[in-house]
């Protein structure tokens, strides 16, 4: 049975305050990768993580609804406000369902993006999206194919591991049926992905009704239905060391994710429930 547990780290470069919660993180082990925001302000200590934390995996977390592009906003009309910044999370996806984004345009930016991630850290281990804005119909397989083109190895996976605190997962898919008839469509997309030769973790875990507490991290990996499990799943964490305006919605549950996961005994702890802290390398071995 195997019990490969990918716990990544988003968002490295938005702040500083970011940046040094994902370093303690990885310094204290259970953390073993974490993905980069190329236009953030805090990018540039991207260039010393390969160094300091040679055994993790450093993944682009490419970027259409946080801050400014890349390239000049006069180049990318459609995916920009007036002031040259990104729209938000929620006109992005209003404009990609009216189909006033320009594809071309998106996957130059997001091109963009790429060369600046190899300029500073070598090419990525593996990409994901801010916001998982490529979780949406049609641009999913721009996203897929530009990982691809870019021959980036690994994606990550958002076909869902359920551990409700409350029930069991099946119970909540019949509570929420909209829930569940999403997971089945990322479910197509990801195996079709996967047999292209894509890696991928086998899913991310959701936990609904859960806190951010060491001992329900511990008793969603006691539930978890590893038997389903054939490379690793993952856990997304977004840990900073204070709470900043720009977080949104995220707020004190980053400053809760930074205390819980810079402790360097959750990895004993992992590893006496029999489960091995990998990044994203260990999707190659099995």
């Amino acid at each position: 049975m195997n019990r490969r547990l990918i716990i990544t780290a988003d968002d490295y470069g938005m702040c500083e305050a970011v940046n040094q919660a994902i370093e303690a993180c990885l310094m204290a082990g259970a953390v073993r990768a974490t993905c980069a925001m190329t236009n953030m302000p805090s990018f540039g200590r991207t260039v010393s993580l390969r160094e300091k934390f040679p055994y993790s995996s450093l993944g682009i977390h490419w970027t259409l609804t946080e801050g400014r592009p890349i390239l000049p906003p006069s180049q990318l009309p459609s995916l920009v406000d007036p002031d040259g910044r990104f729209h938000s999370h929620v006109q992005l996806r209003r404009r990609w369902i009216q189909r006033r984004i320009n594809v071309t345009e998106l996957k130059d930016e997001l091109r963009a993006q790429y060369q600046r991630f190899c300029e500073v850290a070598d090419r990525p281990d593996f990409w994901n999206t801010h916001q998982n804005f490529h979780v949406w119909p049609g641009l999913f397989d721009v996203c897929v194919a530009l990982g691809q083109e870019l021959h980036i190895p690994a994606m990550r996976s958002h076909r869902r591991f359920t551990v409700p605190r409350t029930s069991t997962s099946t119970s909540y898919h019949l509570r929420h049926p909209l829930y569940w008839m999403k997971g089945r469509i990322i479910d197509r997309w990801a195996n079709r992905v996967e047999a292209q030769g894509m890696l991928m973790p086998d899913g991310r875990i959701y936990t609904p009704g859960y806190g951010v507490d060491k001992a329900s991290l511990e008793e969603v990996m006691r539930r978890l239905p590893w038997r389903s499990v054939k490379r690793a799943v993952e856990v997304i964490i977004h840990p900073a060391t204070r709470v900043e305006d720009m977080f949104g919605a995220l707020k004190e549950s980053r400053v809760c994710e930074y205390q819980m996961f810079k402790d360097s005994g959750l990895v004993a702890s992992l590893r006496q429930l029999g489960i091995e802290p990998v990044g994203f390398e260990g999707l190659k071995n099995v």
